[in-house]
């Protein structure tokens, strides 16, 4: 079991674990009353009067108390993180960490509207939109009983908060920044040809990543071969028939497939 725990955190890509191991120690806190959650939620009046400039942060490491929804948005934190930072930055930590703090500002600058305090949620289901779009032909199951793609993601998920009896407005609000961060990444970059949420050199340097000396941007040339490969199963699939695309998931070579563990 050790050997196993020890396999998975070891194979977990640098941030995803990063992220996960601050949620899990910023609740064990708060639950051995080291730390009151009242002092972690985000609010203007207590950052910017208060100077309690620290809950820019730790609104995002606080997601819920130790029970079924704690483990239910871990779960879904650790598979949407790792499935993005696997996908689409194997080996690039300093860009995946400038795009979540990127999201990070998106749902800052939201929470108000939207009247969430607890951005943690968000921030994920963010993460997970972006995901879902890059991404969206992969086959993915619950349990293997509900089959979807992975574009329909975002509202499966809010689906199953509704049915757990979770609020989705952190739902709603990550589906928002989600789509506003997956424009900025994706599509302007193809409208104007130049990416201009591009990860700075330093940053990359923190991270220990290789910078961009070359004026060559990775992230950029990535969206357009994801794009020319989504496109292209698209127009593989256009002359399928509808029995077809009910059966494919038996075919293991044709397109990937993920089982959503809840």
């Amino acid at each position: 079991m050790e050997a196993g725990l020890a396999g998975i955190i070891r194979n977990t890509p640098v941030v995803t674990r990063l992220w996960i191991f601050l949620v899990i120690g910023t609740t064990t806190l708060t639950k051995l009353g080291f730390i009151d959650h009242l002092d972690l939620y985000f609010n203007y009046g207590l950052i910017f009067q208060r100077y309690q400039f620290w809950r820019l942060i730790t609104c995002f490491l606080y997601i819920a108390p130790f029970g079924v929804n704690f483990l239910f948005q871990v779960i879904l934190l650790y598979m949407t993180c790792r499935r993005l930072e696997e996908g689409s930055y194997p080996g690039r930590s300093g860009d995946f960490m400038f795009v979540i703090i990127i999201a990070g500002i998106l749902n800052l600058a939201l929470a108000p509207f939207f009247k969430v305090f607890f951005l943690g949620i968000p921030l994920s289901f963010t993460l997970g939109y972006l995901w879902a779009r890059r991404f969206p032909m992969v086959h993915m199951s619950i349990y293997g009983v509900l089959r979807f793609r992975a574009k329909y993601l975002p509202w499966v998920r809010v689906a199953l908060s509704f049915l757990m009896g979770f609020s989705a407005y952190p739902d709603f609000m990550g589906i928002v920044s989600g789509h506003i961060l997956f424009f900025f990444l994706d599509c302007l970059p193809e409208l104007v040809g130049k990416n201009i949420l591009k990860t700075p050199n330093f940053f990359r340097r923190i991270f220990g990543q290789l910078p961009d000396n070359q004026g060559f941007d990775p992230i950029f040339q990535e969206i357009i071969q994801n794009n020319e490969q989504e496109n292209q199963i698209e127009n593989e699939n256009e002359n399928e028939n509808e029995n077809q695309f009910e059966n494919e998931n038996n075919n293991e070579n044709e397109d990937e497939e993920e089982e959503i563990v809840l």
